[in-house]
């Protein structure tokens, strides 16, 4: 699974960029979705076919609030997440999850629909189990914090600046120790003075792009400045000062 960037072409990059895509080779959906609840957070509604999805898919998304809402991230609008039973497809690319910021709607397959379709699925290195489909979540609901909170009108943000921050909480709900195996498996450092954050590197490699933003923002002295300058980021790009 990668998270994917995706190639644009001119003239339907608003529209492409406000939808963000969690990679693998599936095949093309017909996605269904069950009656909704709304958990804790009530701007969040789940509608998935089993109770045990629902509350995975609210305790993913508490923890991506809870995390975001240390930087002055917060709901402030309703957020929709469909847990489905089919692959998730945009273009040429078919997906474990995503993102559509024109209707704040996160789309994400449940557990068994991903083994159905992908023979052990990895996620970050790692078999897919509860932690790993909760980052999975975690991450498109983090795109819908970011899209809301953003300082850059008229929308899209900077795609870099999106998949830092939505990289980076995926990596921080995870226990400390098996975000400590993704670490090691992914064998990089943090981004350092003078590195480019580009979406050409998270196509490439995204569990190094992840973790690589992990550490860099475990290092920063002021880490909620950082946020509030991805925030106003335009570009496809973040300078590393």
């Amino acid at each position: 699974m990668r998270i994917d960037g995706l190639p644009r072409p001119a003239g339907r990059w608003t529209r492409a960029i406000c939808i963000s895509i969690l990679t693998a080779s599936l095949i093309s959906p017909r996605l269904v979705a069950a009656e909704s609840i709304l958990c804790n957070n009530s701007n969040v509604e789940v509608a998935a076919q089993t109770s045990e999805i629902e509350k995975e898919a609210c305790t993913a998304s508490d923890l991506a609030i809870e995390f975001r809402s240390k930087y002055g991230l917060n709901t402030k609008r309703q957020v929709r997440i469909n847990i489905v039973e089919q692959p998730i497809h945009y273009r040429s690319y078919s997906a474990y999850g995503s993102y559509d910021c024109l209707n704040d709607l996160v789309q994400v397959m449940s557990p068994q629909a991903i083994h159905q379709t992908t023979p052990a699925p990895l996620v970050n290195y790692q078999p897919l189990d509860q932690i790993q489909y909760r980052g999975i979540v975690a991450h498109e609901v983090a795109h819908a914090l970011i899209h809301q909170n953003s300082q850059v009108f008229p929308l899209p943000l900077g795609t870099a600046a999106q998949e830092y921050l939505a990289s980076l909480t995926q990596m921080s709900i995870m226990p400390q120790e098996i975000r400590g195996k993704v670490i090691r498996s992914a064998n990089v450092g943090p981004w350092e003075s003078g590195d480019v954050i580009s979406s050409t590197y998270m196509e490439i490699a995204p569990v190094r792009f992840a973790v690589k933003s992990y550490l860099h923002f475990q290092k920063l002295p002021v880490p909620a400045k950082f946020v509030d300058e991805l925030l106003r980021s335009k570009s496809r790009y973040v300078y590393v000062e």
